[in-house]
């Protein structure tokens, strides 16, 4: 069974209020511990093309809630915007362990979407 590890109040009051300390001398697992939690608690926006690839994303706490606002940072101009949405381009909102699963290959050119077109 897996042992349930957890951090000191110490380290989670370093986490909250100074994250440069915590780094420098919190304890090894408490550390581990918090940038698990925080990287579980994550989301982004991956923009998918017309054939399912990911081939962008950005972390979502710095694009708006919207998908129409990860789709202004990814494209810029509005032209391009609906060219793009009438190709079938679309943009979602997924957590870290979707992010690894789904988007993480086609980033690193190593999916199966790239296999299919080649």
């Amino acid at each position: 069974m897996a042992e349930l590890t957890t951090a000191c109040p110490d380290c989670r009051e370093m986490a909250a209020n100074r994250a440069w300390v915590l780094r420098a001398i919190g304890h090894d697992e408490c550390v581990k511990t918090i940038r698990a939690e925080q990287l579980a608690a994550c989301t982004f926006w991956i923009r998918i093309n017309p054939q399912g690839c990911v081939v962008g994303s950005a972390l979502g706490e710095y694009v708006g809630p919207l998908a129409e606002d990860a789709h202004k940072e990814f494209t810029p101009k509005v032209a391009d915007r609906r060219r793009e949405a009438a190709e079938g381009y679309r943009h979602e909102l997924v957590g870290h362990a979707e992010w690894k699963q789904r988007a993480e290959l086609c980033l690193r050119g190593k999916c199966q979407h790239r296999t299919e077109v080649s």
